[in-house]
């Protein structure tokens, strides 16, 4: 019986290896923007290598459309501005705007209830957009329209003017070459880039923003040794670690739809799962990932939403407190503590005294920011508001300053859902209302959107507690509660209630 455990985790490490980049059915490729807007700056260069021995495989299509194949140790790939015959005008509607994906995407099927085509960008925030192959500009006025009687906001045109056209540029063998797209394989299943190693193969596409993607090709299991150790950290105890390789094997299926419009599937940062590819990868991680290979979560047969967090602050947050949607039955508050009955924190003053807190939680003691406080001036704010004005889906008139802010809702779980803000305008004091995530849109200095107000003479000072949007596992908290011996599979049922661990199957594989 040992024997055969100690075979099956030398093989389920074979799989997850960089040098045995291997996918089946069951261990898909991921599509992982590791570059989102390579060509932005026309100084952008991407240098890939083989590994000392091997060689790099290089396949594009050239202008004429033929298709070429190069055989090199390194390319080093950079930015051509071709000039247009004729400037061009591209227009989009972008019908509104969110900080995260789960909002735009309940904004994205509220339209499509309302009749309208959508799609999911991310040119900066995440927007949804009138789907561009089945409006024209012409018809954009319609949009307006609707959106005024009904007190929509946020609904506008944006107009970008191009003179020129990125190409991509490089040299083998003193050739030049220039395409709008390439793909490049290497000998070892390996290759770096001027930053880190990666498994898998890299293919540069162009976007929905007039510039490029660099996107990983990259196995389930291998793809989880570049995010597992950089998300729940490197020290974490075992069952923590294993509980993080679980979610971060679920989300990743889960999410695969995320840059349909770009033609991949996830990005590398936060906004998707911190992903570094083979650098610095952690001995504890890959055991962890090969203990649990192709362990998901889910609820009623489906995988799950299996988002997470830094730091609760001592209680978690449930869906609805955070994103716009349909809740979800297993991401509801919990008390993310030793004292297990539930609290209403909507009262402000049962807020107060619940931040005052500080022992009892699975978090205490670990998270440095399990509390904290962050002083912002009049000024500061105004400028922030200024800065994220095209973002926030609402009419912000020009204003000469902040005049103050006043919380108006707040969650069971202590998350504000309501802040009016007052600015001072040459009518008078307008106000504006920010709503849940786009507060912290409005203001990205904020750790969570669990925080209290106090006056001061040059501003106000965020007392706040937590780091991140508070829904589903807590990073930190699986810290404390593996450390009082909890098992993985307790620590999952813990965050996310009445749902079942399970071994993938390839129809949960195709499912999104």
């Amino acid at each position: 019986m040992v024997r055969w455990r100690l075979t099956t985790l030398a093989l389920a490490v074979s799989l997850i290896s960089g040098s045995q980049v291997r996918a089946t059915p069951l261990n898909p490729i991921l599509q992982v923007g590791i570059w989102q807007r390579f060509g932005r700056d026309p100084q952008d260069r991407l240098e890939v290598a083989a590994p000392s021995g091997s060689l790099l495989t290089v396949n594009f299509t050239d202008s004429r459309g033929q298709a070429h194949s190069l055989r090199t140790p390194q390319v080093v790939i950079g930015i051509v501005n071709q000039a247009l015959a004729e400037p061009e005008t591209v227009q989009r509607l972008v019908l509104s705007s969110h900080l995260s994906f789960e909002s735009a995407e309940a904004s994205a099927r509220q339209w499509q209830a309302w009749g309208a085509l959508t799609e999911i960008a991310q040119p900066q925030e995440w927007q949804v957009w009138a789907k561009r192959s089945a409006y024209s500009p012409e018809q954009f006025p319609q949009f307006l329209a609707y959106a005024e009687a009904r007190g929509i906001p946020g609904v506008r045109i944006h107009r970008e003017e191009r003179s020129t056209v990125p190409l991509l540029s490089w040299q083998v063998d003193g050739v030049s070459y220039r395409a709008t797209g390439v793909q490049i394989f290497s000998d070892s299943g390996t290759f770096r880039t001027a930053v880190r190693t990666y498994a898998g193969s890299v293919k540069v596409q162009p976007n929905a923003y007039g510039t490029y993607t660099v996107v990983n090709h990259v196995p389930l299991e291998t793809y989880l040794r570049g995010v597992v150790p950089h998300e729940i950290g490197p020290g974490a105890p075992p069952a923590a670690i294993a509980a993080q390789a679980i979610l971060a094997r679920t989300y990743a299926l889960k999410n695969r739809h995320r840059f349909a419009i770009d033609g991949y599937e996830l990005c590398a940062n936060t906004h998707c799962q911190v992903y570094r590819g083979l650098s610095e990868t952690v001995p504890a991680a890959d055991r962890a990932i090969a203990e649990t290979q192709g362990q998901v979560l889910t609820y009623q047969g489906q995988l799950i939403d299996a988002v997470y967090f830094s730091t609760s602050g001592g209680i978690t947050a449930a869906f609805e407190d955070v994103w716009d949607g349909d809740p979800r039955p297993y991401l509801r508050s919990i008390m993310d503590g030793i004292n297990k009955e539930p609290v209403d924190l909507s009262d402000s003053q049962a807020f107060r005294e619940f931040l005052g807190r500080r022992a009892g939680f699975n978090e205490a003691g670990i998270s440095s920011l399990f509390r904290w406080q962050i002083p912002l001036t009049l000024e500061a704010m105004g400028d922030k508001i200024r800065r994220s004005r095209p973002y926030l889906g609402m009419k912000v008139p020009d204003f000469q300053g902040v005049a103050g802010l006043e919380i108006l809702r707040r969650s069971r779980s202590g998350r504000v859902q309501e802040l009016q803000v007052a600015l001072n305008t040459d009518r008078g004091i307008h106000t504006l209302t920010l709503s849940k995530d786009n507060i912290r849109l409005a203001f990205p200095d904020l750790y969570s959107t669990m925080f209290d107000l106090q006056r001061t003479p040059q501003g106000y000072t965020f007392l706040g507690a937590g780091f991140g949007h508070g829904v589903g596992f807590s990073q930190y908290g699986s810290y404390g509660l593996a450390r009082q011996g909890w098992t993985t599979a307790q620590i999952l049922n813990f965050y996310y209630p009445g749902t079942q661990l399970v071994t993938l199957t390839p129809e949960l594989v195709a499912s999104r």
